[in-house]
């Protein structure tokens, strides 16, 4: 009852500074908390579905405390509720999956002692409780900003805790469904994203994804840690469907979290995948088979000459052929892996009869390519339905014929050659011969080999699908431009890295700050005061006579300043008229854009810049674009900024635009609310806003108390779900990966000073240090 009276009081003082439409929000987290109160197991699966996406602080301009907060805050209204008034009835008979130990509440109660302190400091000297203390990451409200994400996850342990003792396997399941979910609608929203902005296959484009995630409007690695965390709980959902329906959802939720994953182009969530999959993989054959019907579990060498021959002739595909090669070779890959029983029993004979008709086969599908228009991909296809038909004959007759098959398959890695040769400028098409060639081999030897490099299973399908999505999605991604700039520039970015790191440390004075941090939130303003270090453009809220105004600073060491933008109707097009009044103590420049954009990346503006006179007072300034792009479809955001780029800070006031029509396009403009609706970007200039790194930014806002709970939990953790996994725990191993993942995305950057990652990491930790394996037999 306490937890939900103390919910609700935060919720009320959430309203009351809520700028958008409160009786929307109310009727929607309303619903949301009958739901959970009737359903209290459902929060389980609800809040991390909406939890990515639910965030709208671009539209409500409020960074401090936001629509996530609202929802975990009803959320702890409603099970409060519940278990208070009518706690809902124990449906686990038999020892639970978690076990509150000693050492758990041990070393969450360190981390809460160094989060207190730390938050403490942070919110030193007493702040004022006004609009001006809510504008930016300067103000000592940050403490509140950053330390909400440990409170939030402090409130929610318990319940998450009860759920799991009183449902067992059933809480877990949720969970995993949660977050499977979760990846779905932060998947959609970089889907989106793509769609509207650089395009769906634009690989090229310096274009990095971040869905919903507006943390990142300073740069940091929101959705890489949230893809990190979700992405190895979309595998768990997958093995453990039991509805080919469900299986073929989740498999689809996992390549759509993968193809967010790649185009966030960053390296360090390639290589959090990898990890990831590592362990995974790992595990899984370090875990003794069960069951006397066990199937025989791959070789590592073998899984390993698989990827490589797979990932190779994708690359080597794409390289010459493009999107279409890479599909061909794709449809020559599920194929080789359904014939793999069909194979059996071959005579070097039969392979090199089998070689030799396939390439008959493809010399006629030479002469329909130059007969007909686009002939290849009708030979292409032909081949590949009658393989794939004659496989499906071959597997009912239970009877092996690996020269035939193999005419078929060299037949289809013919015509995957010659869709290269057609596609190509140069029609060039050695690699593809190459990659299929390799391919052929694989099967010569899966044909006279004693012992089957694999074994197809219909089981097995959707491990072979996220294959393939890997594959291709690897291949076109890391043979973009961009990305090789990317990894042609990992040198300079380590390099750079290291530099900012012993600066970051250097911003911790010895003695009781070393111990405890100089506070919760403070690194955004220690940084900004650091002599000689780059520092971005001021941003502040004052008032004066003539009202309220924004004061923009001139950035200091760094080319990229501040935006101030504002949400605009995205049918804004063509003829917008614009007015605002402005100040500077010396002659400065003001530019007003208005850009088709979601968060960092402009995909096209209409701008203008505006002299503004120093020493003159407040200055009257209007124009009027006259080439306002359109927003096309599918539909792209737009928004209005403000920019300051001389060496002068300018106060600015009473904001006016409107459209063709006159029709008014801002609201706030007199900044009488503060900066309701109002958001600010620092669209390139990222390392004054974070340590980037976990660690690194720990200790300088908690110091070594909060670094050393922090590994302590962590250390603990890992060796706690490798036992665990070893000895059956199903989801051990899944949260393993996650609690991996998100510490690799860690290395480089913060991470703990985002809420809404905040939340779910320590969420996972405490299922990391209570989770165990009921007694009993080890699940088949």
């Amino acid at each position: 009852m306490l937890a939900a009276l103390a919910a609700l009081a935060a919720l009320a003082g959430w309203f009351a500074v809520y700028p958008l439409d409160r009786w929307v929000a109310g009727v929607l987290l309303g619903l949301y908390g009958l739901t959970v109160a009737l359903r209290p197991a459902l929060w389980l699966v609800l809040m991390p579905a909406l939890w990515p996406v639910v965030d709208l602080a671009p539209w409500s301009g409020h960074i401090h405390l936001t629509e996530s907060d609202a929802l975990a805050l009803t959320t702890l209204a409603a099970l409060g509720l519940r278990e208070a008034l009518a706690p809902p009835p124990t449906t686990l008979a038999g020892w639970a999956p978690v076990k509150l130990t000693v050492s758990a509440l041990a070393l969450f109660g360190l981390l809460a002692a160094g989060v207190l302190i730390s938050g403490l400091r942070g919110l030193g000297p007493q702040p004022v409780f006004d609009a001006a203390a809510l504008v930016g990451y300067n103000t000592p409200l940050n403490a509140l900003r950053v330390g909400k994400g440990f409170v939030l996850a402090f409130a929610l342990i318990p319940f998450l805790h009860l759920a799991v003792r009183r449902d067992g396997e059933a809480a877990l399941g949720r969970i995993v469904t949660g977050l499977t979910l979760g990846l779905a609608t932060c998947g959609l929203a970089a889907l989106w994203e793509r769609l509207a902005f650089p395009g769906f296959t634009n690989f090229g484009a310096d274009y990095r994804s971040s869905a919903l995630f507006w943390e990142m409007h300073v740069g940091g690695a929101a959705l890489d840690a949230w893809l990190a965390l979700a992405l190895p709980f979309a595998l768990a959902a997958i093995a453990r469907a039991r509805h080919p329906l469900a299986r073929g959802l989740a498999l689809g939720v996992l390549i759509l979290g993968f193809y967010a994953a790649f185009t966030t182009f960053s390296r360090i969530v390639y290589g959090a995948m990898l990890i990831a999959a590592a362990i995974l993989g790992g595990l899984a054959l370090l875990r003794p088979a069960t069951g006397a019907t066990a199937a025989p579990r791959p070789r590592p060498a073998s899984l390993l000459l698989l990827t490589g021959v797979l990932i190779a002739g994708c690359a080597l595909s794409f390289s010459e052929g493009g999107y279409r090669a890479l599909l061909a070779f794709a449809g020559l890959a599920v194929l080789g892996y359904a014939a793999g029983g069909a194979l059996a029993g071959a005579t070097t004979a039969r392979v090199a009869g089998g070689v030799v008709g396939g390439l008959l086969l493809t010399g006629l599908s030479v002469v329909a390519m130059l007969a007909l228009p686009k002939g290849v991909y009708l030979a292409y296809g032909v081949a590949w339905l009658i393989t794939a038909g004659a496989l499906a004959a071959t597997r009912r007759s239970a009877l092996p014929r690996p020269g035939l098959t193999l005419a078929l398959l060299t037949w289809l890695a013919g015509t995957t050659v010659l869709i290269s040769a057609f596609w190509s400028i140069s029609h060039s098409f050695a690699g593809t011969a190459v990659g299929a060639a390799l391919a052929l081999a694989l099967l010569a030897r899966q044909a006279l080999g004693g012992t089957p490099l694999w074994t197809p299973r219909l089981q097995e399908a959707p491990g072979v699908a996220i294959a393939l999505a890997m594959a291709g999605m690897l291949v076109t991604t890391l043979g973009s431009y961009y990305m090789g700039d990317r990894l042609g520039a990992t040198g300079n970015d380590i390099e750079i890295r290291s530099r900012h790191f012993k600066l970051s440390l250097g911003l911790v004075p010895a003695g009781i700050d070393s111990l405890v941090g100089i506070g919760l939130g403070r690194y955004p303003a220690a940084y900004f005061w650091e002599p000689g270090a780059p520092r971005p453009s001021a941003l502040g809220l004052g008032h004066d006579d003539s009202g309220a105004f924004i004061q923009i600073g001139p950035p200091a060491g760094v080319t990229e300043p501040i935006r101030f933008s504002q949400r605009i109707p995205i049918d804004t097009a063509g003829v917008a008229r614009y007015s605002l009044k402005a100040r500077s103590e010396q002659d400065a420049v003001v530019s007003v854009s208005i850009c088709r954009k979601h968060l960092l990346y402009s995909d096209s503006c209409a701008t203008q810049s505006l002299p503004i006179t120093g020493g003159k007072g407040w200055q009257t300034v209007a124009g009027q674009f006259d080439d306002v792009p359109g927003p096309l479809r599918p539909p792209r955001l737009a928004v209005f900024s403000v920019e300051v780029g001389a060496p002068a800070a300018v106060d600015l006031s009473s904001f006016a635009l409107v459209d063709a029509r006159w029709q008014p396009l801002l609201a706030n403009g007199d900044l009488a609310r503060g900066t309701d609706f109002w958001f600010f970007t620092s669209d390139h200039e990222h390392l004054p806003w974070h340590a980037k790194n976990l660690f690194v930014h720990t200790y300088v806002e908690q110091g070594l108390l909060g670094v050393t709970a922090l590994a302590l939990i962590l250390a603990t953790a890992a060796l706690r779900l490798f036992r665990q996994a070893l000895r059956g725990q199903t989801l051990a191993p899944t949260v393993l990966a996650a609690v991996a993942g998100v510490l690799t995305v860690g290395m480089v950057d913060s991470l703990m000073d985002m809420p809404r990652i905040t939340v779910f990491l320590l969420l996972l930790l405490w299922l990391a240090l209570t989770l165990r394996q009921p007694p009993g037999p080890h699940p088949q």
